[in-house]
């Protein structure tokens, strides 16, 4: 008994990463799932475009916001 006990162990030990390595091909992707992806992957594609676009060699203007404030004696201090 204990012979058969050890022995169905081991099998099943043995057939664990057998029937996990199964599930994962079950069926391709329908053409609904690969066209949503190839969407999704463009969408990706433009917001990056974008986002270099708008950060790119673009300084923005220095803006002296005390300017009005300031009379016309004042000078502004040297950097």
């Amino acid at each position: 008994m204990k012979k058969l006990t050890i022995g169905l162990f081991v099998l099943a030990v043995l057939a664990a990463p057998v029937h996990a390595q199964g599930r994962g091909a079950a069926e391709p992707p329908s053409p609904e799932e690969m066209q949503k992806k190839r969407d999704q992957a463009d969408l990706d594609k433009q917001y990056k475009n974008a986002l270099k676009r708008s950060n790119s060699d673009v300084t923005p203007a220095k803006v002296d916001p005390w300017a009005n404030m300031r009379g016309s004696n004042d000078q502004q201090p040297k950097r």
